[in-house]
């Protein structure tokens, strides 16, 4: 590999550490912008780094994505993994038995992702994070403005940042700076039965299903799945899991609104009330149930208790392997005209450190660009979308398990969430209220008025 220099400004040295309470996320400038700051020597010294130095050096890899090193030992082909941690260890065995300077990269934790943040918070409060690491979009913020990530500009290390998703080049800024690297998108997708769908006649000649475009268009789909063949239209967790939350979060987007505007709470505007009463009107009648949790709703799409699943694109490989009925896979349909989804990303970070190793920076960048480069081999074992245009677009990643279903969700519908500190607290006040609704018969306006007035307070 090429010896390449990595451009413009860096931000000051490393800043007291905290232990954070949520998580932010992130939508901005394009990337390249002004990076500000004091860093400028450092920059220097990073684009100085020779391969001498590179050499032999050896850095730490915070992820998540859990344990799986017993089946992934010497193996570097990134066709044989079978989940995300099996993909994210091969490739990880990939870059430590290819790279040209012989750099090592060592795992450090590999907890599952309800977990990770956890101990990523302990270790940068202990002075010693990572040197390289794992992030949600919903992350990127709290981290950031703390000053505790590296900002860099991708395009002077060789990263072609033009080629990533419009989504992804937004989700990846700071404040006008580029504090991470993009790896790849997820969304929430319509899996669907095709069995029950086409009994209920909502398949079309080609086998592919017709899905609504209508609030009236989704309750009469309802009501043909239930009256014709005794299911549900759609299987969604809703107690102890945000499927439901991220269902109603896509109908408010749709509708070209938000649930924080310009940095202010828009929660109990006309958009989230529909969104809430078009909810309302399928559990009341009968075509969604709000009994299961994430794996309930699973289980209850699975024995065939519903013709779509709503879940994400990380299932899609799993799904597609099944033989007990008719599968595919479809973008999650738009109901209120403007195309729009529950979306989140994984993206890699360089924490700074206190020692501020320009070799150690350049080590990690050069692992970050590798992981960039390979988003497909990434994708095509995990489901979720690749991060890069010319990837989705390209035959090997559309020949993948019904990957051609769902390009339009990978370039066009994602909908991340707002870029404000605490997002996933802000989050789950919201979603409070909703199940306040959904299971205490709580009045609509009444919980998204608390909602409004509690996200009001976190925003202050």
């Amino acid at each position: 590999m090429k010896k390449t220099h990595i451009g413009a400004g860096l931000v000051s040295a490393l800043i007291g550490v905290t232990l954070l309470a949520g998580c932010g996320t992130g939508t901005g400038p394009t990337p390249g912008g002004s990076q500000g700051g004091d860093g400028g020597d450092l920059q220097s010294k990073i684009a100085a780094v020779t391969d001498d130095q590179l050499k032999g050096q050896e850095i730490s890899l915070g992820r998540m994505f859990g344990d799986c090193e017993e089946t992934t030992q010497g193996v570097t082909d990134p066709a044989k993994a079978t989940n995300e941690c099996e993909a994210i260890q091969i490739l990880t065995n990939k870059f430590n038995a290819e790279n040209t300077w012989g750099l090592k990269v060592t795992r450090l934790g590999g907890t599952d992702w309800n977990s990770y943040y956890d101990a990523f918070n302990a270790a940068i409060a202990g002075g010693q994070p990572p040197n390289i690491a794992n992030l949600h979009d919903y992350a990127l913020s709290d981290y950031a403005s703390r000053d505790q990530l590296l900002t860099f500009d991708p395009t002077k290390f060789g990263i072609d940042i033009a080629d990533a998703t419009a989504q992804a080049q937004k989700s990846i800024q700071y404040d006008g700076k580029t504090a991470a690297v993009p790896f790849d998108s997820h969304a929430i997708l319509a899996h669907v039965n095709t069995d029950i769908l086409g009994a209920a006649g909502y398949m079309d000649a080609d086998g592919r299903p017709i899905m609504p475009t209508s609030p009236d268009e989704l309750l009469a789909m309802g009501k043909a799945v239930k009256e014709k063949t005794g299911k549900l239209l759609f299987s969604m967790g809703f107690p102890t899991d945000d499927m439901s939350w991220r269902v109603f979060y896509s109908l408010v987007r749709q509708q070209g609104a938000d649930l924080i505007t310009n940095g202010k709470a828009t929660v109990n505007s006309e958009a989230a009330t529909k969104a809430m009463e078009l909810l309302s009107q399928m559990i009341d009648a009968g075509y969604i149930s709000t009994k299961a949790d994430y794996s309930g709703s699973i289980d209850e799409w699975k024995n065939q208790g519903s013709a779509i699943l709503v879940n994400g694109t990380w299932v899609v490989n799993e799904y597609a392997a099944m033989k007990d009925f008719g599968y595919t896979v479809t973008d999650f349909p738009t109901i209120f005209g403007n195309p729009a989804v529950w979306a989140s990303s994984h993206m890699w970070v360089i924490p700074k450190q206190s020692n501020d190793d320009p070799v150690k920076y350049r080590a990690a960048l050069e692992f970050a660009k590798f992981l960039f480069d390979n988003t497909g081999a990434w994708a095509e074992a995990t489901g979720h979308n690749a991060s890069r245009v010319s990837v989705i677009e390209s035959a090997a990643y559309q020949k993948a398990p019904n990957r051609q279903f769902y390009t339009d969700t990978a370039l066009k519908n994602m909908a991340f969430v707002p870029q404000v500190n605490n997002w996933t607290a802000i989050k789950d006040l919201i979603h409070k209220q909703l199940e306040e609704v959904w299971f205490n018969g709580k009045d609509l306006k009444a919980a998204l008025d608390e909602a409004q007035s509690r996200v009001e307070r976190a925003l202050k």
